[in-house]
């Protein structure tokens, strides 16, 4: 199966990010595209799935870019375990660790958006209360 290759003005566009914004995500080691002989930045098609959900772990959830890099990391120590790449129990421990404190995290913040949500609703439906 062929690889089909993708330039940074097509990426660009099927992200809606900026070259500039991509560029600093490689600059920060979240994406490493393959370079070209004239030195042209190359991106898969994984390389485009990668950045939309930096773009949704960024604009949607609020991460920071040390959280996105730990994020990204973490996934892909999972991936290394589940393939068999890695099989020291301690990095394996310390993996399930990092996500259990994740699901903590999470459940936090799903928290606090539950609320937020719940005045919303609560305001609306005063509001509507005063159209009537």
């Amino acid at each position: 199966m062929d690889i089909k290759y993708f330039q940074i003005d097509e990426v660009s566009k099927a992200t809606e990010i900026t070259k500039r914004t991509i560029r600093y995500y490689e600059d920060m080691g979240l994406i490493k595209p393959v370079r070209t002989e004239a030195s042209y930045r190359l991106y898969t098609e994984e390389d485009i799935e990668l950045i939309k959900e930096i773009k949704n772990l960024r604009c949607k959830l609020g991460m920071n870019i040390a959280q996105v890099q730990n994020f990204i990391g973490l996934k892909k120590n999972i991936q290394n375990i589940l393939d068999g790449s890695t099989k020291d129990i301690n990095k394996i421990k310390e993996t399930e660790n990092k996500i259990k404190e994740l699901v903590v995290i999470v459940d936090e913040k799903e928290e606090v958006l539950r609320r937020i949500k719940n005045n919303c609703n609560k305001y609306l439906n005063q509001l509507k209360s005063l159209e009537e």
